[in-house]
């Protein structure tokens, strides 16, 4: 082996080298980098989604008020942590409120539980069951707990777990909420960060890429949530008007299955059926009409929402939220769909480059042939 070939593998190895170790740096400085950002991940992403979605509000708003940019990202921060810690407030004073109240009266045994309506047997599904322990405790609250003592253990321990769960919940929700009064008080900045790591990612297709995610989050959250909350908000005022016990608690229930895509007719039907057993005929039958209607609204709606400003089929945005939600939770209705919609783009384009090289590659082969 020659002087000069021993020298250019001196020289390669040392490049090797330099670039391992450089390679070996970045690694663990952005490794380092992802544990201290690890625990704001997801408020970080709730952040970007509240902020996409009410970006078009906060628009409206300063168009309509001709108040600057960080003004009215401050008046809609304001509304959204009020209009999230308002209700959240009440309801943790009130159950506070009653849990003493209790507590109280059980010390000094002077909790009387009162016994159950007849009408209770009647509730679908848990009407007997409900009824028969509930006249159990009420005629001896002390020997049911006995009795029960580690089936109440139980469910205290998963009542407080859900209830820590849900005030850690509130909390994110309340730091993602300033986080994206942040991001809309700097929009300009941060669509101009989004464009360029997209076209950093994508090259000129990363613009087309980043206004896709943001329509997708907004088709999301007024086809999902929107549509969710609209039908929650006319099964509850149906439960109230025909006066359903607990009404409150199953227009929660429709909200909840309309958002993980469970339509909310497998409750509301055997409801419509039930009112049947103490309303009239013509009210039952009007309620049974309201509750189809109610729960079929999402069938019309969601496609009308959700592929609107899209190019990319609904079903594709659809099945991305779907999916998501199963694999990543709440936050994957989100993630799941803007992926779908990236992926499906990519591949389009994938596709469409392939068409283009056979054609190019059909010209030039033509002319070939003639000559």
């Amino acid at each position: 082996m020659s002087q000069t070939d021993l020298q250019a593998d001196r020289i390669f190895v040392k490049r090797a080298v330099e670039a391992a170790i450089r390679i070996a740096a970045v690694f663990i400085i952005a490794v380092y980098c992802y544990d201290i950002v690890k625990p704001f991940i997801a408020p970080i992403i709730w952040a970007a989604i509240i902020a996409v979605a009410i970006k078009p509000v906060s628009d409206w708003i300063e168009v309509k008020t001709g108040l600057s940019r960080k003004l009215t990202a401050t008046l809609v921060t304001v509304g959204l942590l009020t209009a999230l810690i308002t209700p959240a407030s009440i309801l943790a004073d009130k159950v506070t409120e009653n849990v003493q109240h209790v507590s109280v009266k059980v010390e000094k045994g002077e909790f009387d539980l009162p016994n159950p309506k007849e009408s209770v047997k009647d509730w679908p599904l848990v009407g007997e069951r409900v009824y028969y322990a509930w006249n159990e405790a009420a005629n001896n609250l002390e020997d049911f707990l006995k009795k029960h003592d580690k089936e109440v253990k139980e469910a205290g321990k998963v009542v407080f777990q859900k209830a820590a769960g849900i005030t850690v919940s509130v909390l994110i929700m309340i730091f993602s909420i300033i986080i994206a009064g942040v991001f809309l008080a700097s929009a300009d900045g941060s669509e101009r960060f989004v464009i360029q790591f997209s076209k950093r990612l994508a090259g000129e297709q990363g613009a087309k890429f980043g206004n896709l995610a943001s329509v997708t989050v907004r088709n999301v959250t007024r086809g999902i949530l929107g549509v969710a909350i609209l039908q929650a908000l006319l099964a509850g005022l149906g439960f109230y008007l025909i006066d359903l016990p607990a009404a409150p608690l199953l227009a929660l229930l429709v909200l909840v299955m309309s958002i993980i895509q469970i339509n909310p007719l497998l409750l509301m039907v055997p409801l419509a059926i039930y009112v049947f057993s103490f309303a009239s005929p013509v009210v039952a039958v009007i309620y049974m009409i309201w509750s189809i209607a109610v729960g079929l609204m999402d069938n019309v709606l969601k496609p009308l929402i959700m592929g609107k400003g899209s190019q990319v089929p609904m079903m594709v945005i659809f099945l991305g939220a779907v999916g998501g939600f199963i694999t990543m939770g709440f936050v994957g209705l989100f993630v799941g769909a803007v992926i779908m919609v990236l992926g499906y783009e990519l591949f389009s384009a994938w596709l469409s480059d392939n068409q283009e090289s056979s054609s190019q590659a059909t010209a030039i082969e033509q002319p070939a042939e003639k000559e």
